[in-house]
């Protein structure tokens, strides 16, 4: 079995030094970027969770009613869901995306809203 010492005073050779030290690097910059990427899910995450808390006391929904108006109207308006709650997030107008699927004064409930069939938000005729 190949040994990674020069078997005299056992330590490792210059080579699998260097080629052992090539590797924790680049081990390194891929945990630094993997880092990276779930500390920019985290605040994404942050932005929607505040958004879906603004529409369910704004208009009185449960928290998962909440997300899928956030969702249909991020969708129908072919804009990012975090694009929508950023301009949610800063704004106390609601944007227009959302308001177009909330019903009107002489509309029956928000059930109205969702499609039987699939579930989705829809807007309200």
């Amino acid at each position: 079995m190949p040994s990674n010492f020069d078997g005299v005073d056992g330590h490792a050779l210059p080579a699998q030094m260097a080629a052992e030290l090539e590797r924790l690097v680049v081990y390194a910059d891929a945990q630094e970027r993997k880092v990276s990427q779930l500390q920019a899910a985290l605040d994404l995450r942050v932005v929607i969770e505040q958004a879906i808390g603004i529409l369910a006391e704004r208009f009185e929904l449960p928290f998962p009613d909440a997300f899928e108006l956030l969702r249909a109207a991020a969708r129908n308006s072919r804009r990012t869901v975090r694009a929508l709650a950023e301009e949610l997030g800063t704004s106390r107008k609601t944007p227009p995306e959302i308001a177009e699927l909330l019903p009107s004064s002489d509309d029956e409930a928000a059930e109205n809203l969702r499609c039987p069939r699939c579930g989705t938000l829809v807007p309200a005729f």
